[in-house]
């Protein structure tokens, strides 16, 4: 029963999604005689954290029961002082935490608080789920780069489009809303200007029954070269593009692009492009925590060869198109030998639809 109460935090901790970044998410459950009595999760940045909510808003009194919590409390002003004091004063008998907080400013004295307050706890339940649920603000935290993230859809001969370019749909509708999903997970998207011009794409989060979160479109285009009336340079309140350029960008293309509503940022270009770890260091500082990359080939290419990317996601259709010159996923040079070939670590996969989902991480 202990498991199940603490799936439920993390499924609870999951609706926070693309609302809490660059915060973790955050599920909490408060059970007494193993019954549900009390539930939250953190549900914006700088909201009322999960505990708390769980706490506040339970049924009945808490004399006894226990508090299943997918992180510790990771707030500033939630101190581990008062939290425990709070547990103590409501009588909360035994705490479950999933994962202690990675952030290298936290000291770990929760758990000492605990013991001074001579409260029941039992760290790491559910620990591999919890810490994949936060994998992102992990890293985060202790590197403030953002997390990245991979995925394309291809044929089952490995081709990411036709020979004459065509990509419209590789994958079926059941694994488009994965990517929505992934899309609404993640503080930024990024594809380059190539992609813009050949599939004119919107970049957001289209998912029917739940608020959806759009993460900052990004744009790499050296020079500026995107047609005005391309999607992505349509901007309100809720969908944002920045447009990664090179220094050497014409006055009259930054201007032109500008009076859409982007922004632009200028890095400097090294052998004809711009560096990827460039681009990282200026997304961390703007406290994208994550960043999910759809491609071109050229833009994936680069991706990998600046040893960027933690995780990959591959959508594999049961199409087959041929053709020598059509698109395969990875461009660039390539590796020359097969023993210096990225191997992904902690592979698995799922049917979605009819197509299989490779999931696997570089790190």
């Amino acid at each position: 029963m202990n498991e199940y109460f603490m799936k439920k935090a993390i499924e609870l901790a999951a609706n926070g999604a693309g609302f809490v970044n660059p915060d973790p998410l955050s599920g909490a459950v408060i059970v007494k005689e193993n019954r549900i009595i009390g539930e939250g999760y953190y549900k914006s940045y700088g909201a009322i954290p999960a505990e708390t909510e769980a706490i506040f808003s339970a049924s009945g009194d808490l004399v006894g029961a226990e508090l299943y919590l997918t992180i510790e409390p990771f707030r500033a002003e939630q101190e581990e002082y008062e939290f425990c004091r709070l547990l103590k004063e409501k009588g909360i008998k035994k705490l479950y935490i999933g994962m202690l907080d990675p952030n290298p400013s936290k000291k770990g004295n929760l758990i000492s608080e605990l013991e001074k307050m001579d409260i029941s706890y039992e760290l790491g339940l559910l620990r591999d789920e919890c810490e994949e649920l936060n994998e992102i603000y992990a890293y985060y935290i202790q590197n403030k780069l953002p997390y990245v993230i991979v995925k394309w859809a291809m044929t089952l001969d490995g081709k990411l489009a036709t020979k004459t370019g065509d990509s419209k749909w590789i994958s079926s509708d059941e694994s488009l809303k994965f990517v929505h999903q992934l899309r609404q997970r993640v503080g930024a998207i990024l594809v380059g200007e190539n992609t813009v011009k050949i599939d004119d794409p919107r970049l957001t989060t289209r998912l029917d029954g739940v608020t959806i979160s759009n993460p900052l479109r990004v744009i790499i285009s050296k020079y500026g070269d995107i047609p005005l009336n391309s999607k992505v340079l349509q901007v309100d309140d809720n969908t944002k593009t920045l447009i990664i350029a090179s220094e050497f960008i014409s006055k009259d293309k930054e201007d032109a692009l500008l009076q859409t509503g982007v922004e632009i940022a200028k890095l400097r270009e090294t052998n004809n492009h711009i560096e990827f770890k460039d681009i990282m260091a200026l997304l961390g500082s703007m406290e994208i925590d994550s960043l999910y990359i759809e491609g071109g080939s050229s833009i994936l290419a680069s991706a990998f060869e600046s040893g960027c990317i933690h995780k990959v996601y591959t959508t594999i259709a049961p199409k087959i198109i041929g053709g020598s010159n059509a698109v395969t996923p990875v461009g660039g040079n390539g590796i020359e030998l097969m023993r210096n070939a990225i191997v992904l670590k902690r592979v698995s996969h799922e049917i979605v639809g009819p197509d299989v989902i490779v999931k696997g991480y570089i790190y």
